[in-house]
């Protein structure tokens, strides 16, 4: 059990660091910025990583906002649902630490509203509240719901250019597949 926590913890880690493009494989920390593209507008190092003013590359256009929109709707929904998941079965694993996660991941996506301009999409909530008859029951719909979240990464991917929303794409993407999905497995 301890084993699993610390393989868990730094799962977490290690995913909480790709999302935000502090870990990028083959390469190096400090010519990246918070999103894991090329640094602009650098402005020091702090813990390490180096620091940049929110610069755009260039204006996102309209399927790359609707994408945008798509992406933070779904991380609301999975919020919103692992948080109804705890309402019915109070502060469970994996549930908790992936509302903690769907939390970490609007938060970034916030952040590329604001770097672009854009207006944050207020969170819609749940259009009625699911209930389980067993906690397994809901680790199931969460499996169901972290396949399809990971293929909905590949189809606004489809519509993006922009290197920025790619790169967060794909860090939600594997966090999806290779965090959440193998806890939500583990949980059924």
């Amino acid at each position: 059990m301890k084993r699993n926590v610390l393989r868990w913890g730094a799962s977490f880690l290690m995913v909480s660091g790709l999302i935000l493009g502090l870990v990028a494989p083959n390469a190096s920390a400090a010519t990246l910025d918070h999103w894991g593209g090329p640094s602009k507008g650098s402005t020091g190092s702090v813990g390490g990583y180096r620091s940049t003013t929110l610069v755009a590359a260039a204006p996102l256009d309209a399927a790359e906002q609707a994408a945008l929109n798509e992406a933070i709707l779904e991380e609301y929904g999975a919020l919103n649902f692992y948080n109804a998941v705890m309402t019915q079965y109070g502060n469970v694993l994996p549930s908790s630490r992936s509302a903690c996660s769907e939390a970490q991941h609007v938060r970034v996506l916030c952040q590329i509203f604001a770097r672009y301009g854009l207006a944050v999409p207020a969170n819609p909530g749940l259009s009625s509240t699911p209930t389980f008859a067993t906690l397994a029951d809901a680790c199931q719909a969460d499996v169901d719901a972290e396949i399809t979240d990971a293929a909905l990464y590949d189809e606004l991917r489809k519509v993006t250019d922009n290197p920025d929303l790619v790169q967060v794409y794909k860090n939600l993407q594997v966090t999806s597949l290779n965090s959440h999905l193998p806890a939500f497995e583990a949980c059924n």
